[in-house]
Formats: C-alpha cells, structure tokens, sequence
C-alpha cells in the first residue's frame, strides 16, 4: 500500500532489545530445569499472576491479532466469533474440569483420557492426534511470524521463517515451560499496552461517528450472526469444543500451585480475552474505514499499524507480534515434544512411571524435530488461519469425548475408546479431502459418537452385571 513505510533503524534497535531479554529469560529459567517436570510444568510452582497473564498470551496467538480484525473487516461484527468461541470453550473446561484435573496431577493430555494406563493403543492414538494440532499451531505461529516480518522488512519469506525457526526452537531449548510463562507475560502486558490502548487511542483521532455511519451502510454489517456464511460460523462455533480440550490450557491448569488457582486462573484470563476481543472488533471496523477500499483483509491489522503508528512505537509492536508468536510456538512445541516423550516414546520402551535420565534429554530432542517439522508446513502452507484449520479439524472429532470420558471416568473399553478417536479423526480427514461438502469437524464428531455410546452403553451394562 502506498505512504506504508518499512521500520526505522530505530524500530530495528526495539526489536534487537526486545529479543536480547527474552533470550535472557530463556538463559535464566534454564538454571532451574533439572528434571522433566520442570521442563514440561516448571515444577507446579507459578505464580498466579504469571499463568493468568500466559493463558490469555497464548489464547490469543497471531491467529486471534490478525485475524479477528480481518474477519470484522470481511464480515462485520460477527467477525468477533472468530476470536470468542475458544475461550468460551476454555471457559466451560475452567468451570467444570480444572480442579478435578489439578488434582489428578497429570502431565499430558493423553493422561486424561487413557487416565488407567491400560493401553498402549489409545495412548498413542490420543497422542498423534494430538501432536497434529499442535504442530499445525505451530506451524501457524512460524507463518505469521513470515507476514509480520515480510510486511516491515526487506527479507524475503525463507529467510524470514528460517530465523523464526531458529528463535523458537531456541527459546524453548533453554527454559522450557518456566521461560514460556515469563516471556508470555511480557508479551502480554506489551500488547495490551499497543493493541489495547496505544492503538486505539490513535484511532480515536479519526472521525469515528462518520466510520460508524460508513460501516452502517455495509449491509449486514453489524449484525452478530447474520454476516457470516452458515459453514464458515459452524467451523468458528466447533473451536469450543477445541477450547474445552486446548493442551496449553490444560498444560496451565496442571502447573497450577493449587486446584483452587487452576479455576481461579482460566476466569481471569477469559476476561482478559474477552474484554480485548472487542478492542479488536473496533479496530477492525476502523480498518475498514480508514484503509482503501480493496486492502486485503488478512492484512487489515498490519497495515493499519503501518498507517497509524509513529516510529519506535511500530518496532515495539513488531516485537509483539513476534514474541506472541514466539511465546505460543514454544508452547505447543513443548505439548508436543512432552507428548512424544511421555505418550508415545516412553509407552513404547515401557519404561513405566520411574522416568530415566535421558527423558529430558529425549523432550528437547523432540522440540528440535517438531520445529523441523513445522518449518516445512510453515513454507507449504502460508495462511495462518488455514494451517490452524487443518489441526482443529481432526482434534476435535478424535478428543472430545474421550477427553469428557477420561475426565469424569466413564466406563469404555478399550476397544470403544479407540474407535471413538479413530473413527472421528478419519471422518474428519475424508471430508476435508472431498472439499468438505459438510463440515469436517462435525461430521467426524458425529461419526465419533456412534461407537463412544455404544461403548459407554456397554460398559454400565456390564458395571450393572458385576
């Protein structure tokens, strides 16, 4: 777009600064890693404050920054589901699940819903699909980290997730969940300030009656369902139920000091996110007034950043972007080397509850394998909100019930909670691959609930009996 400017070496000196702390974060919260659980939870031992302000850190991811405000820009207000239906669905989990979970003391996911270690199947199933989603996560950060460096810098889109990958992988080798939690809640407070008043307050500076007299003209425009496509609100509404099962939540919820704090930290984050969803929602309806007519909404969010941001401040909120992105990548590399580790590798060499030395050895191992992996995905696919698509779309179907089951100890059979996941999972693949002639994700979850009610009929059947 033209009178777009590029950063100032005082941007680039912001930046450089900004990385420079969260690499000593990562340095420092090394020293106390000694043992998996401090790699994985930090040892149980976070403050509240810290988890609260990570949840809402990584609830929000670059999906939610850029693509709620694309979505109003698209659609108008009921754009804002995009970014309210997963915490809705963490919310519920908060209400319902986080004491009971805490309590429990699990680690991973998959702990949940093979809450026996009874079998070696379920596990790794309920661990693959869940490694999937959260590789597509991650994958989705790497890629938005590509458009936010692309759109302010002269490097072309290899490089630019080259170095992200590089700065991912490398934050997470160091501190592991601990560094993730304090670089989370600086990001948090730094894009609460720009984002939630910096740039508002710059836009409070445009004629904003006169915008929401233009806007009102867009037929649809401001009406909370009725812009949308049918399909397009059914996908957004089936990220509840992936909030209600999201791992880094759960991952929050299990490094919780308490059981009280578990519950405690998702409703202040819910909030949180709430109340700076519907900042986002006016930055959208300003994007669509302010920039000129045709701008491609994905890009809504940077380029009115561009537009309305001095000098200093632009480097500032580019090292938001990229630390949220960062701080969420490592995130979801840590549910997944943990899983890998835990579910699937340790499961598979039996080596049972008394962990060996090299599992630490072994997580980190993995951390540099899924960002690999990620970095590929990342080059293949470019668009942030599809990479996350693919992930929520096989999650939901395979884990969803197995998850309520596992939580609240309905009895199923091995067997049943097996063909729960695989039955879901492949459901949801086989109709993405036709194009989705009806929603991946419903169709595999209704699929997936044919031989969980059996198997949940059978199995009080037979308790019943006994």
């Amino acid at each position: 777009m033209k009178g777009m400017l590029k950063m100032s070496a005082l941007d680039w000196l912001v930046i450089l600064a900004y990385l420079a702390v969260m690499l000593y974060i990562g340095y420092h919260s090394m020293k106390t890693v000694k043992t998996d659980e401090d790699f994985v939870l930090a040892g149980r031992n976070v403050g509240n404050i810290y988890i609260i302000l990570s949840l809402f850190a990584s609830f929000t991811g670059l999906s939610g920054l850029f693509g709620t405000p694309q979505y109003v820009y698209e659609y108008g207000i009921a754009g804002w589901w995009w970014w309210a239906t997963f915490p809705i669905g963490v919310f519920i989990m908060g209400m319902t699940m986080a004491k009971l979970l805490r309590r429990r003391m699990h680690v991973t996911l998959p702990d949940v819903v093979d809450v026996n270690h009874s079998s070696k199947a379920v596990r790794v199933a309920a661990s693959l699909v869940t490694v999937w989603n959260y590789l597509a996560w991650t994958a989705g950060q790497v890629a938005g980290i590509v458009l936010v460096i692309t759109t302010f810098t002269d490097l072309n889109g290899t490089a630019a997730v080259i170095v992200a990958y590089i700065i991912i992988v490398l934050f997470t080798l160091l501190g592991g969940f601990r560094a993730v939690v304090y670089t989370d809640s600086l990001q948090a407070v730094l894009f609460l300030v720009v984002l939630g008043l910096v740039i508002p307050a710059v836009l409070l500076h445009y004629d904003v009656p006169e915008a929401l007299a233009q806007t009102t003209s867009i037929d649809g425009f401001y009406k909370l369902f009725g812009s949308v496509p049918a399909g397009t609100m059914i996908t957004w509404w089936l990220l509840a139920p992936a909030g209600f099962i999201d791992n880094m939540a759960l991952q929050r919820v299990f490094a919780a000091k308490d059981e009280k704090s578990a519950k405690g930290n998702i409703t202040a984050a819910f909030l949180l996110m709430i109340i700076f969803g519907l900042i986002l929602m006016f930055i959208g309806i300003m994007a669509r007034f302010i920039l000129p007519a045709g701008s491609d909404p994905a890009s809504a969010m940077l380029n009115l950043s561009q537009l309305v941001l001095p000098k200093g401040m632009l480097g500032l909120l580019v090292a938001a972007f990229a630390g949220v992105a960062v701080s969420t990548a490592s995130s979801t590399l840590l549910v997944c080397s943990s899983t890998l580790e835990q579910d699937v590798y340790s499961v598979l060499r039996n080596t049972g509850k008394e962990k060996p030395a090299s599992s630490l050895l072994v997580n980190r191992l993995f951390v540099v394998l899924v960002g690999l992996i990620a970095l590929v995905l990342a080059l293949k696919v470019p668009s942030v909100t599809q990479i996350l698509m693919y992930g929520y779309s096989v999650y939901v179907p395979g884990l969803l019930l197995p998850v309520i089951a596992g939580s609240f100890h309905w009895k199923l059979s091995d067997r049943a909670m097996l063909l729960t996941i695989v039955s879901g999972v492949l459901t949801a693949v086989i109709l993405i691959l036709m194009g989705e002639p009806f929603p991946g994700s419903l169709g595999g979850l209704i699929v997936s609930a044919i031989p969980f009610c059996i198997g949940l009929w059978n199995g009080r059947q037979r308790a019943e009996v006994h």
